[in-house]
């Protein structure tokens, strides 16, 4: 990625309405924002659409956004919510209750290298979807656990016991296929 003040930079060229800026922005986020989209949506087809209607939002509001350098999680609670929008439009989003806080473990992770790839992506597909965004959030985007809590609109704590809850299912759907 690049370093903190050259994307506040960034931002604040956005802000002006530098065009090439935009480009800028959405070449250093798009790849990664398609994949928490697709993550989310649950590799539906509209996400082009979901992503089109996000940067949409992104040119028309960057310049109320109060922070600089809060930009990557704005923009990940824009694509959380226009994600989660669709779904109450289908009726296909039900609330999950708020998972209970669990504390830190100190047990080592195991080790995935390139071949465990394709298992890994299909151990993802069967986490609840807040699973699924917190592990997304956290280790492809590596967020803190305070941003994670910012975008999913729910508690570190929550956060904390989401991710140990996911990376224990994820555990035993590797193992599962295994």
């Amino acid at each position: 990625m690049t370093d903190n003040n050259s994307l506040e930079r960034l931002i604040e060229r956005c802000r002006d309405g530098e065009r090439e800026a935009f480009e800028a922005l959405f070449e250093l986020y798009q790849p990664r924002l398609k994949y928490y989209v697709r993550r989310l949506h649950n590799g539906d087809s509209q996400v082009d659409d979901v992503l089109q209607d996000i940067w949409l939002t992104v040119i028309r509001k960057v310049r109320g956004l109060k922070r600089p350098g809060g930009f990557a999680v704005w923009l990940y609670r824009i694509a959380r919510n226009r994600v989660y929008d669709g779904f109450r439009r289908k009726d296909k989003f039900v609330q999950l209750p708020e998972d209970h806080d669990v504390p830190a473990s100190e047990n080592s992770e195991p080790d995935f290298d390139d071949a465990d790839a394709e298992k890994l992506h299909a151990a993802l597909e069967t986490l609840t979807p807040p699973h699924k965004e917190a592990l997304t959030l956290c280790f492809l985007e590596q967020m803190p656990y305070q941003a994670i809590a910012e975008v999913m609109e729910c508690s570190v704590g929550t956060v904390r016991s989401r991710i140990h809850y996911a990376k224990k299912s994820l555990r035993e759907a590797m193992e599962r296929q295994s």
